[in-house]
């Protein structure tokens, strides 16, 4: 199997069971090229020693052999036959150097049994000399070394002629008579030796292809452990924690098995324990309002909530969202700086303020960064609100006090000097106070009712009493500006769950708005419908205001006109809102065809 590497190279993946028959290849044929050089340096000279060990042997014997022959004790013939069983060239010498009974050559070429026997010669004989003439003339030569010491067996290695062996013939009183020399051809030796070699290489192939049927059930009984442990680690890399082996093979193996399963239980109770944090870590994070990014050391998005995905408007990614690189730019210059920054982005109509601080490992090195959302959109409405009320109660506070003090200095400094005029600046300032009374009492009592701290007491209500008072009360003020007031609700008896003083207050902020801001002229209209649990009461005039005017027209000090110069405080439609929310209520209001309705609801009593 072949795989490339990171590097673009191949490398070759080779199994256990493959590297161990290569190692065993290797070795054996080392093995066999060792024995081939050893026998080649020591196999020869070895051989060599048994051969002329042999020889001697057989020098000996027919030393003994021609001692009898001479004696007469053993006949010519069978001396002759005896002779011919040697595979060696034989050469019998007397002590003068002359050929004694008779000689056998052996001819290099030949093998024993093609070998050319020699007859018998006389001790003077020259028939059978010509042969072998320098085999002669060379145990001539060595005669006088053998004779010189009897009692030392004689070998010599020629590398020209072979192994040479020489025995003594002695007679009855031991009296040296001649010597047997026995010749081993070197082309013998070497064709032995070689032939020894052949068989050495062929049996020890041989034993080795015989021992590769073992040696593969042995190294397979070896490995296939090891393959369990390999398949059981790479399923347990791949997420399946609870993967066990069974420990069997050699020592070794059973003890990695061991260790094996060991880690596994440690690493599946790690990944256990990191997997209830993360998951308790998860759910914390979700479980926030604000959104939290995380980022890496390199400006990554590693992890978000699912707070940073509604911010973003991001249905399932943030990388989704448009304004992801603002905020990956935003932590790559913490990053680089570490230092914390916080910036604010609008997305869509919200205001998103994000807050990116840096984080660090044990070790003090920078490991990445931290963004916080937070929708500030609320909190800087509020801002705001608070901004225009304070505005708002200034204004409407400055109004009244720059007229009462004008008027004061005025009188202070004499410059009024009629009676009426007096009376007349009095009653404007007694006006004036009465407006700043009013405005005063409708903050406490708006912020009364935003403090929670009211608690309103239910009970049962009818509520035609109410509404037909509230709108008989109504209608003087009405004609004054030249409008009327029609109750279409018909007399009978509507009962209602809540608090009557409450219900009448809104009915006459209602009115009272109808009344000061409706169109001269118009019909103020009251009326009822049943809707299931709830009763609706609707209070419609005619009016002119802007579209816009509406989204706004329950807020604190809002008034249609910018320029505050109308009557009223600007706070009697935001004190009824907060008092129908006390009860549990509802109001809104349309504006169709110059009519604009408001319309609260009030729980049925059942």
């Amino acid at each position: 199997m072949e795989k490339r590497t990171a590097d673009g190279k191949s490398k070759k993946n080779i199994s256990l069971l493959a590297s161990m028959l290569i190692m065993f290849f290797a070795a054996l044929t080392v093995c066999v090229a060792l024995t081939v050089l050893t026998f080649s340096f020591f196999g020869r000279r070895v051989y060599t020693r048994l051969i002329t060990g042999e020889m001697l042997t057989q020098a000996d014997f027919i030393a003994e052999e021609a001692k009898k022959t001479l004696n007469g004790e053993v006949p010519a013939d069978s001396f002759r036959f005896m002779l011919r069983s040697v595979d060696s060239t034989v050469i019998i010498l007397d002590v003068n150097s002359e050929p004694l009974l008779m000689m056998r050559d052996k001819k290099p070429d030949q093998m024993p049994e093609q070998q050319e026997q020699g007859e018998p010669e006389p001790r003077d004989g020259a028939e059978g000399m010509n042969r072998n003439d320098e085999n002669i003339m060379f145990c001539r030569a060595l005669l006088g070394d053998v004779t010189a010491d009897p009692d030392t067996k004689f070998v010599k290695v020629d590398k020209e002629r072979g192994a040479i062996v020489a025995s003594l013939i002695h007679d009855s009183d031991e009296n040296v008579l001649g010597a047997v020399f026995l010749i081993r051809p070197v082309a013998d030796i070497t064709s032995a030796s070689r032939s020894l070699l052949i068989a050495l290489v062929i049996s020890s192939g041989t034993v080795g292809l015989l021992m590769l049927i073992p040696l593969f059930f042995m190294a397979r009984w070896l490995t296939r452990p090891v393959e369990r442990l390999t398949k059981a680690a790479a399923e347990l890399s791949g997420g399946d924690y609870s993967k066990r082996v069974d420990p069997k093979g050699s020592l070794e193996v059973r003890e990695l098995g061991t260790t094996f399963n060991t880690l596994a239980e440690s690493l599946q109770e790690t990944i256990g324990a990191l997997t209830i944090e993360r998951n308790r870590l998860r759910a914390i994070l979700d479980g926030l309002n604000e959104g939290i990014i995380g980022f890496g050391r390199c400006g990554n998005v590693l992890r978000c909530n699912s707070s940073a995905l509604r911010l973003l408007e991001c249905p399932h990614s943030v990388e989704e969202s448009p304004e992801l690189d603002k905020i990956i730019a935003l932590a790559q210059k913490v990053l680089d700086s570490g230092v914390g920054s916080t910036e604010s982005f609008k997305i869509g109509e919200r205001l998103i303020s994000v807050s990116v601080a840096p984080f660090e490992e044990e070790t003090g090195r920078l490991a990445g960064a931290v963004a916080l959302l937070m929708d500030v959109t609320e909190a800087e409405r509020l801002e705001q609100t608070r901004r225009d009320y304070v505005a708002n109660v200034s204004h409407e506070l400055r109004t009244p006090l720059a007229s009462i003090r004008g008027i004061a200095d005025m009188l202070n400094d004499g410059m009024v000097k009629s009676e009426d005029d007096k009376f007349r600046y009095y009653g404007y300032i007694l006006n004036e106070s009465i407006r700043l009374s009013k405005l005063i009492n409708d903050l406490l009592e708006l912020s009364r009712l935003q403090s929670g701290r009211v608690a309103l007491k239910l009970s049962k209500v009818e509520l035609y009493e109410i509404i037909a008072d509230v709108a008989d009360r109504m209608t003087d003020p009405a004609r004054e500006l030249g409008m009327n007031v029609d109750l279409t609700i018909p007399e009978g008896r509507y009962y209602a769950n809540s608090n009557p003083d409450r219900v009448e207050q809104v009915l006459v902020t209602l009115m009272d708005n109808a009344v000061k801001h409706g169109t001269e002229g118009g019909t103020i209209t009251v009326s009822m419908t049943d809707n299931e649990t709830k009763w609706l009461i609707s209070v419609a005039n005619p009016a002119e205001i802007e579209k816009h005017d509406l989204e706004h027209i329950f807020e604190r000090f809002y008034k249609a006109d910018v320029a505050h110069t109308g009557e009223g405080t600007g706070l009697g439609l935001a004190i009824a809102e907060e008092v129908l929310q006390l009860l549990g209520e509802t109001i809104d209001v349309t504006y169709e065809n110059g009519i604009i309705r408001f319309t609260f609801s009030v729980t049925k009593k059942l």
